[in-house]
Parts: structure tokens; sequence; C-alpha cells
């Protein structure tokens, strides 16, 4: 098949969506699939560049996520449209477009249908007012019967069909872990010395990622420590908040690591504390592929496979007290080697990188 993938976001960042659309680039690659890309998202565009990948990168302008943005793509969109199309002749023989972000899905849908062009929305991005109140659900729920659906997890599936969207036509795949990226590292590799019980959290600074509150937990626990890894508007106020926790001798913050496989196996747990929808949650699926015991909220779409004190520990989103004793519960030593075992195979059961692709294969094909 020949593929085109496209993303125009508001802002871009090395997260998630990133990682898994080159994982599915380079896996479809693999299956013998020719894939390009075609968008202004820098990181994908650096990274396809990187992989000799073919690419064209093009700006049409910003998506209707922000308040302006929706009024001002009013009078942007035949522009943007026009520019869509005109790059759109510029493929040739195109089985599939896999569109991820919102822009091309209500610009260039239609068009690609009727080309006989099969379309797919991955939908990595959380759901928020973005969607929810856009002046354009209407019209997206109704270009959705021209596409097909496919987000990263039943949580998410769920929500697009309570806003409208034909369940037949909403396919959720979970995201696949590339084993190879994160390298052949082995969880007692890197233990640090420490007598406190060393917590990790990956996770974008923001207030719907919960780590506000995760500190407020950790600091009343004097067993563990914390180090949190990320980046986003909330920095400020997060920093402030471990000054004033009490606790700033066993949390601390810093933006990126060299190497995540080698922070996520220096741990001896990672937290995921999201308090709103987080579509699948990534970071706590790489550290449990290397056998680290992971505690994820009932609002990361990942819970939804997993069994609480088996594949992980699931607690409820937005509560400090969930989160204390669910860290208390991995005090013990037996309960984290045990999650950790059984999580790293539930990983390799569930969502491995090669399963990932070849679910994508199966729906490009319908």
């Amino acid at each position: 098949m020949r593929i085109l993938m496209t993303r125009f976001p508001l802002e871009s960042a090395h997260g998630g969506a990133e990682v898994q659309t080159m994982s599915l680039v380079k896996g479809l690659g693999v299956h013998g699939h020719a894939v390009a890309f075609l968008g202004s998202c820098p990181v994908l565009l650096e990274e396809m560049r990187a992989a000799r990948l073919p690419s064209a990168e093009l700006y049409i302008g910003p998506p209707p996520v922000t308040k302006w943005g929706a009024v001002s793509f009013l009078w942007r969109r035949r522009r943007m449209q026009k520019a869509l199309i005109h790059a759109l002749d510029q493929f040739s023989d195109l089985s599939a477009i896999v569109m991820l972000s919102l822009s091309e899905k209500l610009l260039l849908t239609e068009e690609a249908f009727n080309r006989g062009i099969r379309v797919l929305w991955v939908e990595h991005d959380r759901v928020g007012p973005w969607l929810t109140r856009s002046p354009y659900l209407r019209e997206l729920r109704r270009l959705s019967s021209m596409a097909l659906t496919v987000p990263v997890s039943e949580l998410s599936r769920e929500i697009y069909i309570a806003l409208g969207w034909d369940p037949e036509l909403v396919i959720a795949i979970p995201n696949g872990v590339d084993t190879e990226r994160l390298g052949n590292q082995r969880k007692a590799d890197a233990r640090s010395s420490s007598k406190l019980l060393r917590l990790g959290c990956v996770a974008r600074l923001t207030r719907d990622k919960g780590v506000d509150v995760l500190i407020d937990a950790v600091a009343t626990i004097p067993e563990v420590s914390l180090e949190i890894i990320g980046e986003g508007r909330e920095e400020a106020t997060l920093r402030k908040l471990i000054r004033t926790s009490g606790a700033e001798d066993r949390i601390t913050l810093r933006p990126t690591v060299p190497s995540i496989a080698s922070f996520y196996i220096s741990l001896d747990a990672l937290i995921l504390p999201s308090r709103e929808h987080d579509p699948f949650g990534l970071v706590a699926a790489e550290a449990m592929s290397l056998g680290v015991p992971v505690i994820v909220t009932t609002a990361c779409g990942i819970a939804g496979s997993l069994a609480d004190g088996e594949d992980a520990i699931i607690v409820e989103p937005d509560s400090q007290g969930a989160l204390q004793q669910g860290i208390r519960r991995l005090l013990d030593p037996s309960v984290r080697a045990a999650i950790g075992t059984r999580g790293k195979a539930t990983v390799e059961s569930l969502f491995s990188l090669e399963k990932m692709v070849e679910r994508y294969e199966d729906v490009l094909a319908l």
C-alpha cells in the first residue's frame, strides 16, 4: 500500500503521539508498505528526514482548537483547503491517508473519500473542550462517516461513540511499545542504593496530568522519593509546590533525561497520575515492558486493559488519598516483583509493536 500520514498540530513536542507515529511508519515500512509524511509538525518532519523517508513540509495555519483558531478558521479554511488539495495532488496512487490532526480531517476527508482513498483518523489527543465545544463538531461528526476513526484505547473509543460517531466506524488500536527504542536493558541493571522507594513520573506538566496530586501524595509518605521528568506550562507552579511541600529533599523535577530506558529501570515504580482523559499512557507501557511496576489512574486508557493488583496498581483520578494508598501497596517488595513480572508479560501479549502494526494493516485493508 501507498500511505500518506498528515499532521498539522497547534504545537509540537516529542511525546507519545510522535513516538507512536514514527513507530507505525517504520513498522509499516518493514511490512513492505510505502509511507510518506505531509505536515507542519517539526518533530515528525525531523524524524522522517533522519530515517530518510519521504516527507513534505506544509504550513497551512493553526488548527481550530482554540477560541481564536476556531473563529479565524472561518475565513482561513478555503485557503487552507486549497493548499491541502494541491499537496494531495503531488502524491499519486495513494491507498490511504492517515490523518492525525483536526484541520485535515475537516478539510481533506471528503476530497480523499471522493477520490476513493481510504481515510483513517488516528486519535492520539486527549478529548477536551477543543472538541466537545467546537463549533465544527457537527461537521466533524458528518465527515466521520467517510473515515474510520482509530482511537488508541477503548476508553477513547467510548468517548467518540458518546459524541455521536458510528460505533461500526470506530476501532480502538492500542499503542505498541518499540522495544528496540528502549534497548535491551534489564530492570536489575541500575537500581539506586538509596533506602527510599524510588518513584518516577514522566508527563507533560499540565493540569490534566495530575502531577500536583502526585506531589501532594508523595509529600506525606517519608519512605519514598519522586523524580518527575517533563516540561509544560505548569512547571513554575509545580516547582513552587515542591518547595512548599516539606519534601523538597525527596522530590525533584527536570525536563529531560539522557536515556528514558535507563530512567525507567532505575525506578522501583513509575506513576502516571492523570486526572483527566489520557488516551493511552505510553510511558506506563514502556516502563512495564522493562519489568517496572506502575501505578495508573482510571483516566488513563491503558488502565482498561489491566487488572488492579496484577498487571498494575489502578487508582481513581484526582485523589491524593487514592495515590497514597497505591504507593503504600508498593512498599512491599514482593508486591512490586509480582506486578513487575506480570506487567511485562501483559505488554508483550497486548502492546507489542508488531501487533499494533498488524492491526493497522487490517483496518487499512478494509
